[in-house]
């Protein structure tokens, strides 16, 4: 469903929404205690785990987080796993090892893309995130997992709790729990988390920064805050680059969960609007019939290129022509405290781990 239509349909019935959310946190936080007591039982991994997630129902930028910190382990020599129900997929068999040549359909969109970036990581797709990870450790031999879309998913114990948030978490979406609002919990359940990851954008004016210490920094817990960046586009095909897209006439196609990003990264980063914007709902699967329909429209709109998303291309590029190009994006973070994530994550994972090797820190 359109957001804009959920956000409408929210405000015209908070009267009868609020108290549905309410209850509904109500429930998860009894939920969150029982595991927290061990009245509910959850498991711990024989190596370290990192949890990405998020408070509200997605958006916050989790995949690109994710990619990152798979980097971020090759390069301390670690061998991460990601764990992930692979929404969208439908795998013949569960657990799914994700190979390269996995059909979208079958993986989902998100972890396809994962495994086609990071080609040396074990990407794991079940819904049974212990039973995923018990064959990450046994067959590939996995000192990390890497817990994709955890905050809620409890039944795994975590080393590193990471909680992520976009801009309307903070301003409009704070503290509403669905179905009155996004959220997921209420914000109690923010104490879970050991960093705050707050995604922004290149023309946040500072605001976003007030915004979030206001709200965040009296739990206690460091903030630190990331921007996921357009450096040119690739051709999907050949792999032809280009720096931007300025003064090309293009289309822009979205399947993700806030397309009005893209088209703002389209903007501050490769330098020109898109002159259409087709949206289809998050993780659509793409068919032939709908690349048909995005070809016509390229042509009724005298369009010379079409843009879609790294999650996208994964679906389209199978039955594309040479007119399909990708952003080429990077993730990277900043803090106003006196410690970097990479140097808090190495704190927290590297030296201190009964599991993790002993490393130098990265220059």
């Amino acid at each position: 469903m359109n957001p804009e239509r959920v956000a409408h349909f929210q405000s015209r019935f908070e009267h009868l929404l609020s108290p549905l959310g309410r209850l509904y946190a109500r429930l998860m936080r009894l939920r969150s205690g029982a595991y927290t007591a061990g009245r509910l039982p959850s498991w711990r991994s024989p190596v370290p785990c990192v949890s990405v997630g998020n408070i509200s129902w997605g958006g916050t930028g989790k995949t690109p987080v994710v990619s990152w910190l798979l980097e971020w382990a090759r390069g301390e020599n670690m061998s991460p796993a990601v764990l992930t129900r692979g929404y969208g997929g439908r795998p013949p068999r569960h657990p799914y090892p994700v190979d390269m040549q996995s059909p979208a359909r079958e993986a989902g969109d998100e972890p396809l893309l994962l495994k086609r970036i990071n080609p040396e990581a074990a990407i794991i797709v079940d819904p049974d995130r212990i039973r995923g990870g018990r064959l990450a450790c046994e067959k590939f031999r996995t000192d990390l997992l890497i817990l994709d879309d955890g905050f809620q998913h409890l039944r795994m114990q975590r080393d590193v709790n990471l909680c992520l948030f976009s801009s309307h978490d903070l301003e409009a979406g704070w503290d509403r729990v669905i179905p009155a609002g996004s959220w997921r919990e209420d914000a109690s359940a923010l104490s879970r988390a050991d960093a705050f990851l707050i995604n922004t954008t290149a023309d946040d004016d500072g605001c976003l920064e007030i915004m979030a210490h206001i709200k965040l920094a009296g739990m206690g817990k460091p903030l630190f805050f990331f921007r996921i960046s357009a450096h040119g586009v690739a051709n999907a095909l050949t792999g032809a680059a280009m720096p931007s897209l300025e003064k090309i006439r293009y289309l822009l196609v979205t399947g993700i969960a806030i397309p009005e990003k893209v088209a703002q990264t389209c903007r501050t980063d490769l330098k020109e609007q898109p002159i259409r914007h087709l949206i289809y709902p998050d993780h659509h699967a793409f068919t032939r019939r709908d690349w048909e329909t995005i070809s016509q429209t390229a042509q009724a709109s005298r369009c010379t290129h079409i843009l879609c998303t790294p999650k996208d291309v994964v679906k389209l590029s199978s039955f594309a022509d040479d007119r399909l190009w990708v952003p080429q994006l990077s993730t990277s973070f900043f803090t106003r405290g006196p410690q970097t994530f990479n140097s808090w994550l190495q704190h927290r994972l590297v030296p201190e781990s009964p599991h993790a090797k002993p490393q130098t820190e990265s220059a």
